[in-house]
């Protein structure tokens, strides 16, 4: 049964810009078409050109729309699914199923997509494990800082933090510094413009936060009587 959205739903607003852009689209495609709506042969080159400005703004309508979704709806627990993890590794996993899968996954390639899942579900905030071994190698530390004296290159690990302090990630909650195979090194808040650039660069997969959030729960209720582990 169909149902009725309310004026100030946020999906009214996506749904009305979907067919604003829609009609945009067309009206400028339409003078590169022929009688029976086949390209030109002339116009083959113009249309490709405005077909590839018309995708770029359609892909970014899209994953406003996909985040509005992910946002209000979680997948099912026991869907197999593969994400794609560091160094062009794949890796199956069922959702909301926490086990060795999950956490292979979510510690390499996809951490920065548990830590935005389980910032959203707790308002707590993120941060990121900085590696300083990087920043004296200029091929690898030659762009521009994404954080004060912080290049991209040694942006190590993303958790959020507790508000006891401790840095929470797939494998549970530890001391700050004390984070198994990131023990004694720092981390630094993420901002706003450092998760947008963490969520562009090509160093990180993109964050599969709708799988990740299947795993939040399941994960808090492992922790234990809000105290960090050693």
């Amino acid at each position: 049964m169909l149902q009725t959205l309310c004026q100030d739903d946020p999906l009214v607003s996506l749904l009305l810009s979907y067919r604003h852009m829609t009609d945009r689209h067309k009206a400028a495609l339409d003078p590169y078409l022929d009688i029976e709506g086949y390209v030109d042969d002339d116009h083959r080159r113009a249309h490709t050109r405005r077909e590839r400005t018309d995708a770029l703004e359609a892909q970014q309508l899209l994953e406003q729309t996909v985040d509005l979704l992910t946002r209000r709806f979680v997948l099912p627990d026991g869907l197999a699914v593969t994400l794609p993890g560091t160094d062009g590794a794949s890796h199956p996993l069922v959702t909301g199923q926490l086990d060795d899968s999950a956490r292979e996954v979510f510690l390499h390639g996809q951490c920065h997509a548990f830590a935005r899942a389980l910032s959203d579900h707790t308002e707590w905030p993120m941060a990121v494990i900085i590696d300083y071994e990087c920043s004296q190698n200029p091929d690898l530390c030659a762009s521009d800082p994404v954080a004060e004296a912080v290049c991209t290159c040694q942006l190590d690990h993303v958790v959020a933090v507790r508000p006891d302090g401790a840095h929470v990630d797939i494998t549970g909650a530890h001391l700050p510094g004390a984070l198994p195979d990131y023990e004694g090194q720092e981390a630094i808040p993420v901002t706003n413009a450092l998760w947008s650039h963490i969520s562009r660069s090509p160093l990180w997969r993109r964050p599969a936060v709708d799988v990740a959030r299947t795993f939040v729960v399941p994960l808090l209720s492992t922790l234990d009587d809000g105290r960090a582990a050693a």
